[in-house]
């Protein structure tokens, strides 16, 4: 039976969060650490804001290639080009055809704090910059070095920008909190409405949720119970 952490159970009590809180009055900027991430932490947000006339842009900023390192039929190159074809899908269904992610594609867990390269990753985004009034990413208490790069690089990001920032948490809900992240002012949003964008969005992550790849014994397959979870459960917002 799946154990969830004492995030889930802070969520369970705090208050909702309008959207307008999250999005501000222009774009948001979804940085996600892996293909994947965008759905599972904030695809139900994403939509709405989609839905609400927000431009969303999502950043997917590494390749994810070692969910199944030791895979012969999908080698890491194979592997990449597999889920930036999911998270391509996800993300189209998550705003109605209206936006296609940002493929950054640095390599799965080669993302470091480095202002040089946190600089290099704004220069390499196509969107208008000006117009983002927020950024949501993962949490720096998920226990991957990813996540919580991202998060730096995220607030570095809103720094310079000068706009909100909302870190979701994805592996803090089931696995112990990385020491020092900060769960203050969280609150949770309301994705009732759309669940099953939701969870066509996640199950277009088939690398990832079903067992596609089955030539590597260690390979990642997200457990069915944990991918519902995600699909109903309100989505966590950690102000940054």
């Amino acid at each position: 039976m799946m154990t969830f952490t004492g995030i889930v159970a802070q969520a369970e009590d705090a208050p909702h969060v309008q959207l307008a809180d999250l999005t501000g009055a222009g774009d948001v900027l979804v940085l996600a650490p892996h293909p994947d991430d965008e759905s599972l932490a904030m695809g139900g947000a994403i939509a709405a804001a989609s839905a609400a006339g927000h431009r969303v842009h999502v950043a997917v900023v590494t390749d994810g290639a070692l969910s199944h390192p030791k895979s012969r039929a999908y080698p890491a190159a194979a592997l990449a080009a597999l889920r930036k074809t999911e998270v391509e899908t996800a993300v189209r269904i998550l705003t109605d055809e209206r936006e296609t992610p940002i493929w950054l594609g640095y390599p799965d867990q080669g993302m470091r704090d480095d202002p040089v390269l946190f600089s290099e990753v704004e220069t390499r985004l196509p969107c208008r910059l000006e117009r983002v009034t927020a950024i949501w990413t993962t949490w720096n208490g998920d226990p991957h070095s990813d996540h919580q790069h991202v998060w730096r690089l995220a607030r570095w990001m809103a720094g310079r920008l000068d706009c909100a920032m909302f870190a979701c948490p994805v592996w803090g809900r089931v696995q112990p909190a990385v020491a020092g992240a900060s769960s203050v002012g969280l609150r949770r949003f309301r994705t009732t409405a759309f669940h099953d964008l939701k969870a066509r969005a996640v199950a277009a992550h088939v690398s990832q949720m079903t067992g596609l790849i089955d030539d590597d014994p260690d390979g990642f397959r997200m457990p069915q119970d944990l991918a519902t979870h995600f699909v109903v459960a309100d989505e966590i917002f950690i102000p940054a």
